[in-house]
């Protein structure tokens, strides 16, 4: 045994050292119930179960959200935040300095950031929000407009300008099937210039063709479009361009109520004309009426006259007839002069009705 291990002590001193670690883990008899208590052998156990299969726990990349969480979703636009985006779009288009050449996503911006220093509400709306709700009123105050422009050109009379927003409104829910609910933004775009120059960016018409063709304004109109706001170069021609046609614009205008002032005094002739027509046929039978009401009260008269005739004659009658031997001599005496008058009376009568040519 001395010679085997001698000589592979010989061979491993040819051989290159190499260091190895070894690690001695000392073993623990549990079979000794002596040597630890029956609870600290328990927690032994479990250490040693512990060590040998240790948890495999799964990291969580902090930047990944959890799964299946449905974002929430905003409360409806209120009335003042309509007003608010309105109110952003108008002060934002009229600027046109800042306007001019802007790309569409920071003329956005802009209105956002103009909505959220505004607003009265605690809600944040994102500008994807803010401008698909400019398109509904857009198009939703567009038609609506569309509806007024045909009652005012109806030209009804004794209508007012709330009797107007009445009947554009009805008109609205009668052909669209829902009722307008923009109202408080139509009121504030419904005298503005931009207002006014979108709507008739989206629906150029002319008016010849117009009234040749009838088009029917209850039409839908164009799809909405974002407004982009006018250079400053354009609003300089556009006042350049005024005074050129401000001329032309009153000629049109005079013609116009010259126009409308000849129909109008035409319609007031026709008026006129089937007026006294009218009051002639009136007049007519108010004459027939009265002349029916004379023949009438004639009848009744003579018809009365000679009732009285009567009542007369019966009375003469019974004067006549009366017994006068048995009544007093004073009372016989008036009752014999009365018999005499009424006799001589109406001999009078009979001789005047044989004198009078038959």
């Amino acid at each position: 045994m001395r010679e085997i291990v001698s000589s592979i002590w010989g061979n491993l001193r040819g051989a290159p050292t190499s260091v190895v670690e070894v690690t001695c883990t000392p073993t623990l008899d549990l079979s000794e119930d002596h040597q630890l208590p029956h609870q600290d052998r328990v927690q032994v156990i479990s250490q040693a179960q512990d060590e040998a299969n240790p948890p495999n726990f799964e990291q969580i990349p902090n930047n990944q959200p959890p799964k299946n969480v449905v974002p929430k979703r905003c409360k409806n636009f209120t009335v003042s935040e309509d007003e608010c985006l309105v109110s952003a779009y108008l002060n934002i288009s009229k600027d046109p300095i800042i306007g001019t050449n802007q790309p569409i996503k920071g003329y956005w911006q802009r209105i956002t950031e103009y909505f959220h220093e505004h607003k009265s509400t605690p809600y944040d709306r994102s500008q994807s929000s803010l401008q698909q709700r400019w398109g509904d009123i857009q198009k939703e105050t567009s038609r609506f407009c569309g509806f007024y422009v045909e009652v005012e050109r109806r030209k009804q009379s004794g209508l007012n300008v709330d009797d107007k927003i009445k009947e554009a409104m009805a008109m609205h829910e009668r052909i669209v099937g829902t009722p307008f609910k923009f109202m408080h933004c139509w009121l504030i775009l419904r005298h503005e210039m931009k207002w006014n120059a979108l709507l008739d960016s989206m629906n150029p018409t002319d008016a010849k063709e117009t009234e040749q063709k009838g088009t029917n304004i209850m039409e839908e109109l164009l799809p909405p479009k974002i407004a982009r706001p006018t250079g400053r170069d354009h609003d300089k021609n556009m006042k350049s361009n005024i005074s050129s046609s401000s001329f032309t614009a009153c000629i049109n205008v005079l013609q116009k109520l010259s126009m409308e002032h000849g129909a109008f005094e035409e319609r007031q002739d026709a008026t006129s004309r089937e007026e006294a027509t009218h009051m002639v046929v009136r007049s007519d039978r108010k004459l027939a009426l009265q002349e029916e009401v004379i023949i009438i009260q004639k009848a009744s008269l003579e018809i009365q006259q000679q009732m009285l005739k009567l009542q007369e004659e019966e009375r003469e009658e019974r004067v006549m007839t009366m017994d006068v031997n048995k009544m007093e001599p004073w009372v016989r005496e008036y009752y014999i002069n009365k018999q005499k008058k009424i006799a001589a009376s109406s001999m009078n009568v009979e001789t005047s009705s044989a004198r009078e040519p038959s």
